[in-house]
């Protein structure tokens, strides 16, 4: 019979809170998707920006069109959708879809209040889980955890950051939204492939690398 740990309890609880949560939304009008994976503490988290329009109903995020996209970045250093899912912890800064951008591309960016209405969540999955490499995915999760930077500055480059878990490994890389032009602009296809190089070596040296490919 397996035995369920203190860091499982205390994600289900989390979990369970989010689930419940109507700051933002009224109840019955959202349906927050909370995050998924392993509890396992020392390992690998992936934050994104929010949910999109088909998360809530799979309950977890990167379930479509950026999922593909992201999933086969990893790809490129060997690493599963699969595996990524059952031995990381994959979030979001927002837990909500806040809907389609007024413009009509993509979705809208979650707005200060929303992001601050679900720091908590965010902060308590990264003191549960206290990770060794955190992913940031997009410029929202970047500067959610650094503060606002310009890709150009931090996309390719690996930093050492003070988290709630306590210290990380931080490795931001864009988003895999088809409405962010960055991975497709001259010179950037390069940082793209120097970030996934960079998480590929960090687990390595960390010696987890092996939990995420077949």
């Amino acid at each position: 019979m397996k035995t369920t740990s203190i860091s499982e309890k205390e994600l289900q609880q989390l979990h369970k809170t989010i689930k419940g949560c109507s700051k933002c939304f009224p109840e019955g009008d959202n349906c927050p998707v909370s995050g998924t994976g392993s509890a396992k503490k020392g390992g690998l988290f992936l934050i994104g920006q929010a949910p999109g329009f088909r998360e809530p109903l799979a309950q977890k995020n990167f379930a479509w069109t950026a999922g593909k996209r992201l999933f086969k970045w990893f790809l490129t250093i060997g690493m599963t959708e699969e595996k990524i899912r059952e031995n990381a912890y994959i979030t979001a800064v927002t837990k909500c879809y806040p809907g389609k951008a007024k413009h009509g591309k993509g979705d809208r960016k979650p707005n200060w209040q929303e992001v601050e209405n679900c720091a908590p969540y965010l902060d308590e999955a990264l003191r549960i889980t206290s990770p060794s490499v955190v992913v940031l995915i997009g410029s929202l999760a970047i500067e959610r955890i650094m503060g606002a930077q310009p890709f150009s500055e931090v996309i390719g480059k690996e930093f050492r950051k003070e988290l709630p878990g306590g210290s990380a490994w931080v490795i931001p890389i864009p988003h895999p939204s088809g409405a962010s032009p960055w991975p497709h602009m001259p010179g950037n296809k390069e940082k793209l492939e120097q970030a996934f190089d960079m998480i590929q070596k960090r687990l390595k040296k960390l010696k987890i690398y092996s939990q995420f490919i077949p």
